[in-house]
């Protein structure tokens, strides 16, 4: 309307008259006002709602199950009958979290970027500095009222949210913008979090966090030659280092080759393969014990949930990931504003490299690296993150038509 309007007054008409002309031309108002609202309402994408509630599901059945089989299996874990009501009370949580989040107005984390980045590393220095250890790593911080964080658990997501808002463009300090970050000086910002996750031995998120940061800083720099390099580059020498170090060694080798270390390292996948072969279509039933099965609340609860409730219920997972990976794609497509679409596009997928990899594990054939299955496996403090992930992306998906589409993006000189 602003544009016929001015044309109308570049013709000679006076403003008032060009404007009244401009509505007139626009139809009826109330008509107008209803197609509008009708038109850029808030969305709700229903379809990545219906998935986490059945991720939630799926959950909450499978650690009941495990629940109940603390009374049956041979090596009784004290802690198992506990397991099915604490996963509850964290997925509630969880929920909660994911739906506040969700009506939140996401463009406002944008001026945090830099503060959420900084305040991120320096929450992985102090857990590497004075975190407590289990299993021989620093990734924990207690709190008061014995709450713990895993806070190396929640680094890629916080950090991937940061990257973001600084890369698509308004997250830059305003003095300085252009000499502050220009050609190779980005890649520190995913150098340093790299670093901090090499010296204490965090390989799982280090490989999550190091792959997702330079998708998305190909994508939004467009030096898609230049990534590849590095990516090239880091894998190499991934691989060179893990060759040369005989625990991880072991662990690629057994991945290759199981039955020949069955005794070994190559347990996990021996008893996983063995666990899926034996269950038949429909599993041997909730609340059926698997002594042999390590971490089952965790690692190798989805084998779990097969061996329990069949090949069925493995495809209908296997299914459901596949539906949540594609609506988070048709999200990403769907949304105009840059950051809105860098957000969508980070957070989709450290959750689907996770999800995907839950899948391939079942292979038997797959590097065990200790990822919990997103939204399902046990524990509070990584669903907390999941689902609040999930909920900022809802809460960009909710407002895609709000908002008109941004072109911000990188300068051609990253």
């Amino acid at each position: 309307m602003v544009d016929l309007a001015d044309e109308r007054e570049s013709q000679g008409w006076e403003r008032e008259e060009a404007v009244q002309w401009a509505m007139q031309q626009m139809g009826d108002p109330e008509a107008v006002g209803k197609s509008l609202n009708r038109i850029h309402r808030p969305r709700i994408n229903w379809g990545l709602l219906a998935g986490a509630l059945l991720f939630a599901g799926s959950g909450i059945i499978g650690m009941f199950s495990l629940s109940a089989s603390s009374y049956t299996g041979t090596r009784m874990n004290t802690a198992l009958p506990q397991f099915g009501e604490n996963h509850l009370v964290y997925v509630c949580m969880a929920l909660m979290v994911m739906l506040v989040l969700s009506l939140l107005d996401y463009r406002k984390l944008r001026s945090l970027s830099w503060p959420l980045y900084f305040l991120t590393l320096a929450g992985m220095l102090a857990v590497q500095f004075s975190g407590t250890m289990v299993n021989g790593i620093k990734r924990w911080l207690v709190l008061p009222l014995h709450f713990a964080i895993d806070v190396m658990g929640w680094s890629p997501y916080l950090l991937i949210i940061a990257l973001a808002g600084i890369w698509a463009g308004d997250g830059f300090p305003k003095n300085g913008r252009e000499s502050l970050i220009n050609g190779w000086r980005a890649i520190p910002l995913i150098g340093v979090p790299c670093l901090i996750y090499w010296r204490g031995h965090i390989l799982p998120e280090l490989a999550l966090f190091a792959g997702v940061s330079l998708i998305l800083y190909a994508w939004l720099s467009g030096k898609w030659k230049r990534v590849v390099l590095l990516a090239a580059v880091a894998t190499a020498s991934g691989l060179w280092a893990a060759w040369n170090t005989h625990y991880y060694y072991d662990k690629i080798s057994a991945a290759l080759n199981p039955a020949k270390f069955a005794e070994g390292a190559g347990y996990y996948q021996t008893t996983l393969s063995e666990a899926i072969a034996s269950a038949g279509w429909w599993g041997r039933g909730f609340g059926t014990a698997n002594d042999q099965l390590p971490s089952v609340y965790s690692d190798m609860l989805f084998p779990y949930l097969i061996y329990s409730f069949g090949w069925g219920a493995g495809l209908f997972l296997v299914g459901l990931i596949l539906w949540f990976v594609v609506r988070t794609i048709q999200a990403w497509v769907s949304v105009r504003d840059t950051y809105g679409k860098a957000l969508i596009a980070g957070i989709a997928l450290i959750l689907a490299v996770q999800l995907v990899y839950g899948v391939l594990k079942l292979s038997g054939h797959i590097v065990i690296i200790g990822l919990p299955l997103p939204f399902i496996s046990y524990g509070g403090s990584h669903l907390l993150m999941e689902y609040g992930a999930l909920g900022l992306l809802l809460s960009v998906y909710r407002r895609k038509d709000l908002m008109l589409g941004s072109s911000v993006s990188f300068s051609k000189n990253y």
